[in-house]
Formats: structure tokens, sequence, C-alpha cells
């Protein structure tokens, strides 16, 4: 999750390992095909191979250093939160350049006909790439944050709250009259929904909190459609102190009611799943589809809404999957398991 108070470089990220994967072999390119009159570039003369052979040479040391720096930044930004800075942005530098040192005398030995004196050479190469890429995602995250992040959020927030408003005060209004315990009920469980909504969706918050809120929803909604809505609730053993971005389940149930219990006359079964998967949390929300042809660009702004959101928070690492498989609609969401609230 973006942390500007981090300045290691998350090397668990998927999105930091594949920007700092293709920087790399897209420097040891340049190197070798400008370093070297004997490399040889393809499509000319003399052939690939030389290029090919002095390029595999010099991987032989970036890409395991590369792979070595990655996993001590996973370490090291894990346990470092109350570390200074500048001590931070020091440990980030120097971590590469002893991984280079490293594999340069493990591989090449102390001298290489492209390195020269390859020791020296490799750990300060390793340190300028290192203080590149500390300085390139330091530079990145505080470009998101907070002016750009939070109108990004804002905007991706604001779409939430006209489907909040209007289903929850006609739900409501269809009971108050009759059942005024039930309204009451009611009532309380809209000012618990606007609570999340006007808060911080940012927010990390655990995930039964964020599974309530969306109990507290299909209680709403079910006043509404009355009790041909039905949810499944299939919740599996998840770390204890598992932690979501707040308001994420809500929409995605949202989605199955609005363009499911809404558009079907009979009963409507929406299935939730959610799981643990190891260092990864796994929620499925599976709801059956009319028969007629759905308004897909509604539920696209839906779902595109959500993978703005992940995005912005995961990077890469979470992942959102939908399909139709005998008539119901399938959304599988992916994101990895976070047990620290978000400061």
């Amino acid at each position: 999750m973006l942390d500007t108070r981090q300045l290691i470089p998350d090397g668990c990220n998927a999105g930091t390992v594949l920007r700092v994967g293709i920087g790399v072999n897209v420097v040891l390119a340049l190197a070798v095909a400008g370093g070297r009159a004997d490399a040889g570039v393809p499509g000319l003369p003399g052939g690939a191979a030389p290029y090919a052979a002095a390029f595999l040479e010099l991987a032989a040391v970036a890409e395991p250093a590369t792979l070595i720096s990655l996993l001590g930044w996973c370490v090291l930004r894990r346990l470092g939160n109350e570390t200074p800075p500048m001590v931070q942005r020091v440990l980030a530098w120097l971590l590469p350049a002893l991984a280079a040192f490293l594999m340069n005398r493990l591989t090449l030995g102390a001298v290489h006909p492209l390195l020269g004196h390859g020791d020296l050479l490799a750990a300060l190469l390793g340190l300028s790439a290192g203080m590149f890429v500390q300085h390139y995602l330091e530079l990145r995250a505080r470009a998101f944050s907070p002016a750009i992040d939070e109108a990004r959020f804002q905007a991706l927030q604001s779409r939430i709250r006209p489907h909040f408003f209007f289903n929850s005060l006609n739900a409501v209004l269809s009971v108050i009259r009759e059942d005024a315990p039930r309204a009451e009920r009611m009532l309380e469980n809209v000012a618990e929904l606007f609570r999340a909504v006007m808060g911080d969706v940012k927010r990390l918050v655990p995930l039964e909190q964020e599974l309530e809120l969306c109990r507290r929803y299909v209680e709403i909604e079910q006043t509404r459609l009355g009790e041909r809505l039905q949810v499944h609730w299939d919740v599996g053993a998840v770390h204890p102190r598992a932690r979501v971005p707040q308001l994420l389940l809500q929409p995605i149930i949202e989605n199955a009611v609005r363009y499911g219990a809404e558009r079907l006359a009979g009963q409507c079964d929406i299935t939730v799943s959610v799981r643990q998967q190891g260092f990864r949390l796994e929620i499925s929300v599976s709801n059956p589809i009319a028969r007629e042809p759905l308004q897909r660009e509604g539920n696209q702004i839906g779902l595109q809404n959500i993978r703005g959101r992940l995005a912005l928070i995961y990077d890469l690492e979470a992942r959102l999957e939908t399909r139709v498989r005998r008539e119901r609609f399938e959304l599988t969401l992916s994101i990895p398991v976070e047990t620290k609230a978000a400061t």
C-alpha cells in the first residue's frame, strides 16, 4: 500500500519487481551494445552470437544481484517502519552495491574485459542503480500523494454516494409507517453506511468490520426487495488481524444486487465467499443474471471504479476477474493480506 514515509522500495510488490526487472535488462542491453565493438549487434555483420554471449555474461551478475536487492528491500521495508528517512535511503542504496559486488566476485572474478576491475565497478554500478531506483520510486510515491492521490480517490468515491443515498432512503420510507422498530434499525444501518462513505476509503479496516457493513447493506436491500433477495455468506479461516480497504467489498455486493436481484422476477441467490490462500485474500461474489440484455455501461463503470481503487492502493498486487458461467455473473478479487492498520 502507498506510504510516503516508507522510502525503501517495496521489493515484494509486483509493480516494483516488474519495473526494476525491465529497467535492468534494458540498461544491460544498451551497455553491451555500446560497450564492446566486438560484441556484435543483431542484424549487423558478425551476427547476434557475440552480443548474446556478452549480454548473458553481464546478466549472470546483474540478474541475481537484482533479485537479492529486491528480496532485501522487501525485508528491510517491513522491518524499518520507524527508521529515519535518510537511514532508509542509505540502506536502499547500499544493498544493490553489496549484492553486485558479491555476485561479480562469485561469477566473473576481480577483472572483466568489459568492466575492467570488476569488483569496484560492479559495486559502483549497483550503488548508482540503487540510488536511481530508490529516488525514482520515492518521487513516484510523492506524485501520488497527497494531492493527486486524494483527488482521484474523491472522484472515485463520489460515484458511490448517489446509489447509497437513493436506495437507502427508499428502503427506510417503505417501512417507516408499518414497522417503526424495523425502520429504526434501517436508519441505524443507513447511518453506518453513510459514515463509511463519508470516511477515508483508503483506510484499512478489519475484514470483519467490512463484512458487517456489507450485512447492513444487504439488510437494507432486503427491506426493499423482499425475501427474493438471499445472500449466502461463506467466510473461511483468515488471519485474525486481516484488514481490507474500507468500502471495498460493499460496492461489489451492490453491483450484484443492482444487476442481479433488481432485474430478476424470481428469487436471486447471491453467494459471497472469502478465503485466505497463503499471503493472499480471495473474495468471490456470484449472482444470477437476467435473460434480457444487460446495460453493461453502468456495470462496467462500477467495475472500473473498483479497479481504479485497487490500482491506487495495491498497484499491480491486486487482481479482479469477471466471467459469466451458467447464467451467473462471477467476480473474483485477489489482494495481499494486510495485517496492519493504515496510519
